[in-house]
């Protein structure tokens, strides 16, 4: 059997997807998504994987694995789990020479240059036009990734962050409240605490605990997505709007700190189940709100990536100009 596939993988805090592609191709085929809890280590879910394949390392040419953490040496260490990943592993375990590893926001603010126009949408955008200079890639899904991309002649290249654990300030009565409640729980309150899955859940803490409700208890970061985002609960509406408040000032930050005026794309997994009360919500306002740099950030343009498989995209593309 030839080695004529690649083999990615996108690799987050709670979820693994692997895919296999041509080579030279960046769409991946034979898409499957697997619980990290669910495998006691990486060189064995990648055996599984190929098993439900119904293929063999021998057919592999070489592996892109897109992670959700710093990488050292070749190598990253899990926070979620007791996972340790290394290329000489993955070497070994395939019988391959060429493998890498990148941080899973690298591989998303690749695919950027590789979607398909219907894979990112604009969101709110006073300027729809991008204009010349790196672009911010900013999204919460598990964790808070970010990364920039910066544009090298006709290519990109792309420089990962851990912009996730930077400060973050309140502005409204609500959102102090928010924070001195869990300071007082002795919690460090960084962007990533709030703009993530478990952060509505806190945000929903707080508010039920301001109003004397005890809600939080018995709802989930779904329930109150999906009672916000209707309007059927008025709290969980509320939540969500101070969700989005933060993740716009976050964002605007983010662009300030990185002169990204050729734009900012939001990505990860939450963002693409609420489009429209995104594009309501005050996200843009607070993304806006600069101060003298308002007039700043009001000329850059904000995207959201709705494609449902970038980190193997970009993942592939990396193995391309590897």
């Amino acid at each position: 059997m030839s080695k004529n596939k690649n083999l990615v993988a996108d690799l987050g805090g709670t979820n693994i997807r692997f895919g296999l592609c041509e080579t030279k191709a960046t769409q991946a085929e034979e898409i499957r998504k697997y619980k990290i809890r669910d495998y006691e280590s990486f060189s064995h879910l990648l055996e599984v994987y190929l098993s439900d394949c119904n293929t063999t390392s021998k057919s592999i040419r070489a592996c892109c694995i897109a992670v959700a953490g710093p990488i050292n040496n070749n190598q990253v260490k899990m926070t979620n789990c007791d996972w340790k990943i290394s290329t000489a592993e993955i070497q070994n375990t395939l019988g391959i020479e060429q493998a890498i590893l990148i941080n899973d926001f690298h591989a998303i603010a690749l695919s950027v240059a590789y979607l398909d126009p219907d894979g990112i949408i604009d969101i709110a955008s006073q300027s729809s036009s991008s204009k010349e200079g790196p672009v911010s890639v900013f999204g919460p899904g598990t964790g808070l990734g970010a990364a920039i991309l910066i544009p090298d002649g006709e290519e990109w290249s792309v420089i990962t962050t851990e912009a996730g654990h930077a400060g973050l300030s309140a502005r409204t009565d609500e959102e102090l409240f928010a924070f001195n409640y869990w300071r007082e729980k002795g919690c460090r309150i960084n962007r990533e605490f709030f703009i993530c899955g478990t952060g509505i859940e806190r945000i929903y803490e707080s508010i039920c605990v301001a109003h004397d409700k005890d809600d939080y208890k018995k709802r989930q970061v779904s329930d109150i997505q999906q009672l916000g985002c209707t309007g059927k609960d008025a709290l969980c509406e509320q939540t969500m709007n101070i969700f989005c408040s933060f993740l716009g000032s976050a964002a605007g930050d983010q662009v300030l700190c990185s002169g990204s005026t050729g734009g900012l794309v939001l990505a990860g997994g939450i963002l693409p189940r609420f489009v429209d009360f995104l594009k309501q919500s005050p996200f843009r306002q607070r993304f806006e709100t600069k101060g003298s740099m308002s007039s700043y950030t009001k000329n850059v343009p904000t995207k959201l990536i709705v494609e449902q498989q970038p980190g193997l995209i970009g993942a592939a593309a990396q193995l391309n100009l590897s």
